[in-house]
């Protein structure tokens, strides 16, 4: 009788352990399977990678292919160089020795025929300021060239405000500001001494530039953020060292060059928009729970403005702005403007 129980007992213990067995089993197996991965949604807006080689201005050609090549490893759209780069010129130099050295332009010189080798090797724009001549007025003026992904010349912009030791050294200033209109949206470039002007920068303002490309001797400092701000727009700058930054039309810093980094990327969205928020929340509010992810509201509380981006594959924030009647910041100040001189009383 001892032993029928005892088999019978074992018979259901080793039952219990196999059914065990098989529940642990299946845990396992179902926090160990593989699951199919939730639907990602689709990315749009305008994303534009920028890239910018913050070595010094007179970098030898060989050198700098080196630092062009290590930008380019991130895949920008556009890389930027500082100002005089690959041009060593001493102050004491004659005018006729410094047009010796000057690139010829528009039929390109041993500098833009460089440069143009390398923005089709590595598919990207490139723009860096050197001095160049005019090949149909002599004249010689320091230079932001935009070379296209094919290598192509783009156009120059000309600084409309040299240094009166630049002047009195045979510089020609430029007369305007100059927007080139590339694949991925509309920039704008400004040379070292010319950030000192804010009507070069309303210049660039009118013409919708997105992007200023900031080449410089000097670093800006605040005033990089600032313009940014006024502009609402992204700047990037190239300096010889430390502190050439990308900022967005907030101000704020999305990459910055050091004494261990000289080479910086970021990745922006041209497809933006501020607004202010008076009068806004409410529509701010309706066109995010309509679009969710595909919008992104961030909002700049001592500025009271929303900063908005579109991630719509098919939506520009413009589109999504006119659909909840949402005006930008420039429309709402001037309806502003108009609105106080009707409120204007008389005058004697």
């Amino acid at each position: 009788m001892v032993s029928n129980l005892t088999a019978t007992g074992l018979k259901i213990a080793v039952a219990a352990a196999a059914l065990l067995a098989l529940a642990l089993v299946g845990n396992a197996e179902e926090k160990n399977a593989v699951r199919a991965p939730e639907k990602q949604v689709s990315s749009g807006g305008r994303m534009v990678g920028v890239s910018s080689v913050c070595y010094p201005q007179y970098t030898p050609m060989k050198k700098m292919e080196e630092y062009i090549d290590a930008a380019a490893l991130d895949k920008p759209d556009i890389i930027l160089l500082t100002e005089s780069c690959m041009q060593n010129v001493p102050r004491s130099a004659s005018v006729e020795e410094k047009n010796a050295q000057a690139d010829p332009l528009p039929t390109p010189g041993p500098i833009t025929q460089f440069l143009s080798r390398k923005a089709k090797q590595h598919n990207t724009y490139i723009i860096a300021s050197y001095c160049r001549k005019d090949s149909r007025d002599r004249g010689r003026y320091n230079s932001a060239v935009l070379l296209d992904r094919q290598g192509q010349l783009v156009g120059c912009y000309d600084k409309v405000f040299p240094t009166i030791g630049e002047m009195e050294g045979g510089i020609i200033p430029g007369r305007k500001a100059v927007v080139f209109d590339t694949d991925f949206g509309r920039i704008g470039a400004m040379i070292c001494f010319d950030l000192n002007f804010p009507e070069l920068a309303a210049e660039y303002k009118e013409q919708g530039a997105e992007l200023i490309c900031f080449l410089s001797a000097f670093r800006g400092g605040k005033m990089v953020p600032a313009l940014a701000m006024k502009n609402q727009c992204f700047i990037a700058s190239a300096v010889p060292a430390e502190n050439g930054v990308i900022v967005d039309p907030l101000g704020r810093t999305l990459a910055e060059s050091s004494q261990y980094a000289r080479i910086i990327f970021a990745r922006i969205n041209l497809d933006s928009q501020i607004v202010h928020i008076d009068s806004n929340v409410d529509r701010v509010r309706r066109m995010k729970e309509k679009y969710g992810p595909l919008v992104k509201v961030e909002t700049a509380s001592p500025e009271a403005v929303y900063f908005i981006s579109s991630l719509h594959p098919e939506k520009t924030v413009r589109d999504m702005m006119r659909e909840f009647e949402i005006e930008t910041l420039d429309a709402y100040l001037d309806r502003a403007r108009g609105v106080r001189l009707n409120h204007l009383p008389p005058e004697d």
